[in-house]
């Protein structure tokens, strides 16, 4: 049985270009949820967040929405009435915080492990305090890279370069577990 009973994820608030990214991260919901793993994700109720949601609820399992109070996204969201909060997603329960900050420190106390999935700043700011609190020693929590379509390539690349260059230790890299496939992803995690 995995010593690894809540997991963070990180991903977008948009849906993507192409099926695959939201085909995954419903995908990972559900095994997740189907393997009894408890999901702690930032609560919003669009894109890829509401597909691991979705997923997750779908298969019985239990996810808890971390959502900045009084967040109203950006702005062509608030005028096109897109709401990204938790409504409209059945959570198990929904964890109300400050600001952005306090809502990656919340998800990264909250959890035993991280996967981070296609997103932008927010999934980069998210992915990297988790990895960096890893590297200084403030946690030993595995970090997993669900790496859709082959769309963090050019990121490992760049850590790649981070090493060869000398900012980086080569160990460093070995917190990174990484794959394109949820299902192997999902038997890596429950592994450890």
């Amino acid at each position: 049985m995995s010593k690894i009973k809540t997991v963070a994820v990180y991903l977008g608030s948009r849906t993507g270009k192409g099926p695959e990214y939201v085909n995954n991260a419903c995908r990972l919901g559900r095994l997740l949820a189907e393997n009894g793993i408890k999901i702690v994700y930032g609560g919003a109720s669009v894109g890829t967040m509401k597909a691991l949601a979705d997923g997750c609820s779908a298969a019985g399992g239990h996810i808890t929405g971390v959502f900045p109070s009084g967040f109203k996204g950006k702005r062509d969201n608030a005028a096109a009435s897109i709401h990204v909060g938790p409504e409209g997603v059945d959570l198990s329960e929904t964890i109300y915080v400050i600001d952005i900050a306090e809502r990656i420190a919340t998800m990264e106390r909250l959890s035993d492990a991280m996967i981070f999935l296609p997103g932008s700043f927010g999934t980069m700011t998210e992915a990297f305090s988790w990895m960096e609190g890893w590297q200084l020693g403030y946690h030993t929590k595995p970090a997993f890279c669900l790496n859709t379509d082959g769309y963090y390539d050019g990121l490992l690349t760049q850590m790649r370069t981070m090493v060869t260059a000398g900012f980086m230790d080569s160990d460093d890299m070995n917190l990174l577990h990484i794959d394109s496939n949820p299902d192997t992803l999902v038997n890596l995690l429950i592994s450890l």
